[in-house]
């Protein structure tokens, strides 16, 4: 049964008479009807997951109420499953589907594949549809130093599409705001250009829709798909590195659409032609345009970014608790915002105002963080600050091995200890995942798994690899005084790790 939006207007009259006054500009201006059936009732629109937590917890009764003075004929509501997606329609959609399609016209062909066009959806034009969800705007992005450059480029991508810069890539770590970015520049490009179609997604959903369409025989249909829209949008490119063929058909792809005058906006994690595996061709057509590097924000920008964000959750947070925030996080955007919604939750939800004893009790492990990441090791505890490139460094220096030849194809058993050492050292000491670890080594997600098992199997019932293990996470980090004479180890064991004049005493370790 279609829902009258007459009603609904009607419903939601009623709910401003039995909510709070703040509620009305908090979420029920934007909250859509979506559906209701004989088990549940589905809710859209709602701007913020602190939102939903609110409705959720404070004023579902009132829901029920108004809905069953508002549709007695869909019997009773206070049996009825409530759920809530956050966001518009469209923003819904994009936080459990990386991959959508933007389409121009009204109504039920705005988004593809998504929930039956009922009630509030109908009449809802794109420009309507993104206006419900104001947070990732280019009007709410926060220009700071680090950001300023690649903003600026967005902004003349936009004015002027596939002219200023095509392909236009942004590269840098995770954190910096590089989706973000995208995402704001997707939503004011329908709204600059309504008569285009719009096709973003991550690039693994890309790699997964081309192996599943060459094991179908459907190459004809990804190519129609991918090379007939007039701007497309694809994040972390590094994820194809494991690919070559799926590479090669990226590069027509983008051939195809600058040749057609289209638009192509990449991210990446770095510059395309640092990135191992990625075919230099391929790379070379990614930088044909303009690069830009997104850098780890500074803690001034961090504080500006963070008190933005609380504004617009509708959050205090005082100076006080925001620089504690700022000096105990590493400067990354998504750890700031899990923050936000942890302190805005709880405050939310247990009716206690925000304080720093709150901050402190929220954010896990803050002192430890300030002071560098610990670990223990045969029962003695210490701090790791040195970089993934430092334990590539150690261990290859260990095994009087370059990058060059860890990364390569070599099997030799000395490569393949040194890898083991690479992916155990960064996995257990600083938490790595083992895609980031193949990505950075160019291997499969299985081969690092085998690696790491390997690792550990060894550690188990290896006296000398387990010593030797230990022996470079203490030498990358230069944490014990107790030193011998190298000759007190065995001899083969000096010459693999080329050791200089003093080294760590086994029984110390």
């Amino acid at each position: 049964m279609d829902l009258d939006n007459n009603r609904w207007k009607i419903c939601k009259s009623r709910l401003r008479e039995l909510l709070p006054s703040g509620c009305r500009s908090n979420w029920l201006d934007a909250l859509l009807l979506v559906k209701i059936t004989s088990k549940k009732v589905v809710f859209a629109g709602i701007p913020h997951e602190l939102h939903r937590l609110d409705i959720k917890n404070n004023h579902e009764g009132h829901l029920r109420s108004a809905l069953a003075d508002s549709y007695p004929e869909f019997g009773e509501f206070s049996r009825k499953r409530f759920e809530y997606l956050v966001g518009s329609r469209g923003t819904s959609k994009l936080a459990v589907q990386e991959e959508f399609l933007f389409e121009s016209q009204e109504g039920e062909n705005f988004f593809k594949n998504d929930v039956p066009e009922v009630g509030a959806y109908k009449k809802a034009s794109p420009s309507s549809i993104i206006a419900n969800f104001e947070s990732c705007r280019f009007k709410n992005f926060v220009i700071c130093e680090f950001n300023q450059l690649a903003f600026k480029a967005a902004e003349q991508v936009l004015l002027n599409p596939a002219k200023s810069f095509n392909p236009f890539l942004i590269y840098g770590k995770e954190g910096t705001g590089k989706s973000y970015l995208l995402q704001a520049l997707a939503k004011e490009w329908l709204i600059e250009h309504p008569e285009n179609k719009l096709m973003m997604l991550n690039a693994e959903s890309f790699l997964n829709q081309f192996i599943q369409d060459i094991r179908s025989n459907q190459m004809s249909k990804f190519r129609d798909k991918f090379r007939n829209t007039d701007i497309l949008i694809l994040e972390d490119v590094q994820v194809l590195s494991s690919s070559p063929q799926c590479q090669q058909e990226l590069k027509h792809t983008i051939n195809t659409l600058k040749e057609s005058g289209k638009q192509i906006i990449l991210s990446a994690n770095n510059l395309p032609s640092r990135i191992t595996g990625l075919n230099s061709n391929l790379a070379n057509r990614l930088e044909s345009g303009l690069s830009i590097d997104l850098p780890s924000p500074d803690r001034k920008s961090c504080l500006q970014i963070l008190q933005n964000k609380a504004k617009n959750s509708q959050i205090e947070l005082n100076e006080e608790i925001c620089h504690y925030i700022i000096n105990n996080l590493p400067p990354n955007i998504c750890q700031l915002e899990g923050v936000l919604i942890r302190l805005g939750a709880h405050s939310s939800l247990m009716g206690e105002k925000i304080s720093l004893e709150l901050a402190k009790k929220l954010i896990p492990n803050a002192d430890e963080m300030s002071r560098g990441h610990q670990q223990t090791v045969n029962n003695e505890t210490y701090t790791f600050d040195s970089s993934e490139d430092e334990v590539i460094k150690h261990v290859c220096h260990a095994f009087r091995l370059s990058l060059k030849d860890v990364k390569s194809g070599r099997r030799d058993q000395r490569v393949i200890k040194a890898r083991q050492y690479i992916v155990y050292i960064l996995t257990k000491d600083f938490g790595m995942s083992l895609s980031q670890i193949g990505q950075f080594l160019g291997r499969s997600h299985s081969t690092i798994h085998n690696a790491l098992k390997n690792a550990q199997k060894s550690m188990e019932i290896d006296e000398v690899y387990r010593h030797q293990i230990i022996s470079i996470r203490k030498g990358i980090n230069s944490l014990s005084n107790q030193l011998v004479p190298p000759q007190t180890l065995q001899s083969s064991e000096k010459t693999l790790f080329n050791l200089p004049d003093f080294t760590l005493k086994a029984g110390s370790i």
